[in-house]
């Protein structure tokens, strides 16, 4: 069967050798000469795949329909001695695709549909250099490798939105706009997308080591199995809370909106509403002297026909408002109430500059010396 791209390292007693193979069939046939073989099939199907190599691999009817029809998510399953892991990888042009790592004694495989870029230019760069220690790795080092290279491509979209979350408190702070709602919006759903590719992964892995039986676990494979999912789960686990905190970073924000709106609306409504407070009686005293009622009784107006009478109605008008205005002044509910300091002898409304001078502050201040009474 022809592919698009067929690589291939074959881990030997003491090398890494790699090459490019034109089939399935043909790196399966060169892994039985490996210790160890890592075939990396891209712009391949998995329906493509389980039909050249279902016997080569010894797949279980199970597992071959899981690789063809099974659902696409995050997920870990065992069949015998072969572990299908599916991962959802986020590529470096924000595109996402899901990768089937299948390991069993010998042989690791992952399966990308797509070909072209992906996360594992960085394991081939670390293969090529053939340092000591990769080149005594086996199927679960090498499966580790693949491994956390798909979990490294979560670490640049969260440090994005890391940044955006950042920038978005500090637009938030300064002045909310209700264009920010939606912008938090999207960044809340885009980290419950990212939770989904890893939170159902660390369950099914959870599940598939508690589910082993004590007897398999006790050899020596088994236990090395054992671990490399454990390391995979650990690196899934830190993901998972770089995810929650930003998505509770993210509900933090909308709270803060929230409040901000809030706390800037009640600042409208209580400036109208000291507005239209200063003005009630102000149109009260123009309502009564607007009856115009001039006839000759003595329950008449006198401002009337008083030559002060329009001056004298605009000062209780213009007196009122002051009056008012100092009212809700000693408050605190209009202009900054902690600027006004009380007691300790500090007079309210007077200069700063003045307050030292002030002769009851120094009186205050003085401290009581103790009477001493005479001795003889």
């Amino acid at each position: 069967m022809s592919a698009a791209r067929i690589g291939y390292f074959g881990w030997t007693g003491t090398s890494i050798e790699e090459r490019e193979l034109a089939s399935v069939e043909e790196a399966l046939a060169h892994a039985e000469g490996h210790r160890t073989a890592w075939i990396d099939i891209e712009g391949v199907a998995p329906a493509d795949f389980v039909a050249a190599a279902e016997r080569a691999l010894g797949l279980v009817p199970l597992a071959a329909d899981t690789l063809v029809e099974g659902v696409r998510r995050p997920g870990v399953d065992l069949f015998e001695d072969v572990i299908v892991v599916t991962m959802r990888s986020h590529l470096p042009d924000e595109s996402t695709e899901f990768i089937d790592i299948i390991v069993t004694d010998r042989v690791v495989i992952t399966l990308q549909e797509r070909s072209g870029g992906d996360l594992f230019d960085g394991v081939r760069q670390k293969l090529r250099a053939r340092g000591e220690r990769l080149a005594r790795a086996d199927v679960n080092v090498v499966f580790l490798l693949l491994a956390r290279a798909i979990c490294d491509g979560f670490r640049p979209v969260l440090e994005r939105y890391q940044e955006s979350l950042e920038r978005f408190e500090r637009v938030l702070v300064r002045r909310p706009e209700s264009s920010m709602l939606d912008r938090v919006h999207h960044h809340r759903r885009q980290l419950l997308f990212l939770r989904q590719g890893l939170a159902p992964l660390r369950e099914a892995l959870s599940n598939l080591q508690n589910a082993m039986p004590i007897r398999e676990a006790e050899s020596t494979a088994m236990r090395a199995r054992l671990t490399a999912l454990r390391e995979l789960q650990d690196e899934i686990g830190a993901l998972l809370d770089v995810v929650e905190f930003q998505k509770d970073s993210s509900q933090h924000l909308l709270d803060l909106y929230l409040n901000a709106a809030s706390n800037r609306l009640n600042e409208i409504v209580r400036v109208l509403t000291i507005i239209s407070v200063i003005f009630m009686p102000m149109t009260l005293i123009a309502g009564i002297y607007g009856m115009n009622f001039d006839a000759p009784s003595e329950f008449a107006m006198p401002e009337l026909r008083w030559k002060y009478g329009y001056p004298f109605a605009l000062g209780l008008m213009a007196l009122t408002a002051a009056g008012l205005l100092y009212f809700f002044w000693r408050k605190g509910w209009i202009g900054d109430p902690l600027r006004r300091r009380r007691g300790g002898g500090v007079i309210p409304g007077l200069p700063e500059t003045l307050q030292s001078a002030w002769p009851l502050n120094a009186i205050l201040s003085r401290r009581r010396k103790p009477h001493r009474g005479k001795t003889g």
